[in-house]
């Protein structure tokens, strides 16, 4: 166990150094030790991004150390202790100095309320979120001057570099409607605020079509693939979210819909407020999958924090199908899945980690299970069993 205590005294120093409590000889030996482990240059650097640090104290601030405990000790029961050692060992390094030194760096260095702010969160440079604008007219939201030069004229701002804000269409004399579209590639994810002050934000290899502004009884807004809503309450003017098979009818209510092409479901979680599909109205922390073929619906019971949590660029998964974890994954890093054994799909996991972390990190937390291998080649993920 040397190596599993070394890893718990250097996510100390990282903390004292992060603190200031470090003298310059001790600063040069910690930099001279990190320099010494794979990729602890990369470490340092990563607890010290202000973007990841926000979000990773709310994974902390969720996790649920006995939940925790009692899971290492099944998936530990049955191995030897070469195998207990070497799960305790990943665990330390993954988890230990990121966990501690950013906690202390969040009390140290943020305000309570306080959280970056992003234009557009596209992680692979050759990928750019698009706008359509009417006419077919595209435009790249990676910097401020292509969105300003083309929108001003629509009265459409950028919230504090958040994202399209179209609340103050209305006052443009114009009072023709347009639609815009926003298409969102796999590594990326954008907020916008529509015209009613509805916030949305759209995930990974979506897109979504709205009017600028909202005219009539009816909001509604048109999505393919997967979009997080809080809307604005407003019961003289019921929200629409329109897929291709099935309706979401909202009046105030935070929310995900997932309805991405060729999936065959339409799935709706409801974390606050009350929605209705076809007639079915579903309460907070539940879930409506619709089945295409079928034509008909199945409900479960959900956790609806952890939706709300998507949108602050998180994966969160609670005792989920493996392909369905490994599909979200591949929409966001950009690879294909392939299974050696086609019953390993069906296998069911859970876990909270932030977006920010190299696909490893997350495939190293599946794989400390024992259930399950992962071979990465290029742009293909062959999953293995574990046994």
């Amino acid at each position: 166990m040397e190596k599993y205590r070394e890893s718990i005294e250097l996510a100390e120093r990282i903390t004292r150094y992060l603190e200031g409590n470090l003298s310059d000889m001790e600063e040069l030996e910690l930099e001279k030790d990190l320099q010494g482990i794979p990729e602890g240059e990369k470490l340092l650097e990563r607890i010290r991004d202000p973007k990841a640090i926000v979000v990773k104290k709310e994974i902390y601030e969720s996790f649920d150390a006995a939940r925790s405990w009692n899971k290492i000790q099944k998936a530990t029961s049955t191995k030897n202790s070469k195998q207990i050692y070497r799960v305790f060992w990943y665990a330390a390094i993954l988890i230990l100095p990121l966990a501690v030194a950013a906690f202390f760096l969040y009390v140290s260095h943020f305000k309570v309320g306080e959280r970056p702010n992003y234009i557009v969160n596209a992680y692979f440079e050759s990928h750019k979120t698009m706008l359509e604008l009417p006419g077919g007219q595209l435009v790249a939201l990676d910097t401020v001057k292509n969105v300003a030069e083309k929108l001003n004229q629509y009265g459409v701002l950028l919230e504090n570099g958040i994202g399209l804000d179209y609340t103050g269409v209305d006052s443009i004399a114009d009072s023709k409607v347009e639609y815009h579209r926003i298409i969102v590639p796999r590594g990326g994810e954008y907020n916008l605020k529509l015209a009613d002050g509805t916030n949305v934000w759209v995930f990974a290899e979506s897109e979504i079509r709205f009017p600028i502004r909202f005219k009539g009884n009816k909001r509604e807004v048109y999505l393919e693939g997967e979009a997080y809503f809080e809307v604005h309450h407003d019961p003289a003017h019921p929200f629409y979210v329109k897929t291709k098979s099935l309706d979401v009818k909202v009046l105030g209510t935070s929310f995900n819909v997932k309805a991405y092409k060729n999936s065959g479901i339409v799935e709706t979680s409801l974390v606050e407020g009350i929605v209705s599909v076809k007639d079915n109205v579903l309460r907070p922390d539940m879930q409506a999958t619709y089945h295409e073929q079928l034509g008909d619906f199945s409900y479960r019971k959900i956790k609806g924090e952890n939706y709300r949590l998507r949108k602050e660029q998180m994966f969160v998964f609670e005792e989920e199908r493996l392909d369905d974890i490994l599909q979200e994954m591949a929409r966001w890093y950009d690879f294909e899945v392939f299974y050696q054994n086609p019953e390993m799909a069906e296998k069911r996991f859970g876990f909270k980690l932030e977006k920010y972390e190299h696909v490893d990190s997350l495939l190293k937390i599946l794989e400390l299970t024992g259930e399950v291998k992962f071979e990465m080649l290029g742009k293909s993920l062959t999953v293995k069993s574990g046994s």
